[in-house]
């Protein structure tokens, strides 16, 4: 068998290729490369993403430790926020009634 030696730039460009279009055979064809050895390089490439993928989980995992006092901290938080926005509609409904009642028409053109 004949052996070619693709650059790594190469494989990486025909695999993302492969990776954008979803056919392997395809694009194996368009590059004049055999099927199984793209079928291998996307493969690897595939592998690669996943432990790396479940690496970064597991370093995110362990920079996010939630404790108690963060927890009771995010509580207090979101009930600080949750009485905010009570107010603010409060506002703008108590403002939408004050305008029905004045019913003063709003000036279509400013000169």
């Amino acid at each position: 068998m004949k052996k070619n030696g693709y650059t790594q730039e190469f494989k990486d460009q025909i695999v993302k290729e492969a990776l954008e279009v979803g056919n392997v055979t395809l694009v194996a064809r368009k590059h004049g490369v055999s099927q199984k050895t793209l079928n291998n390089w996307v493969q690897k490439v595939k592998g690669n993403t996943t432990k790396r993928a479940i690496r970064n989980a597991e370093l995110i995992r362990k920079e996010v430790m939630v404790t108690p006092s963060h927890h009771q901290e995010t509580l207090k938080q979101n009930e600080q926020l949750k009485k905010l926005l009570g107010e603010r509609e409060l506002e703008i409904s108590v403002l939408r009634d004050l305008l029905k009642k004045t019913n003063v028409p709003c000036p279509t053109r400013l000169v």
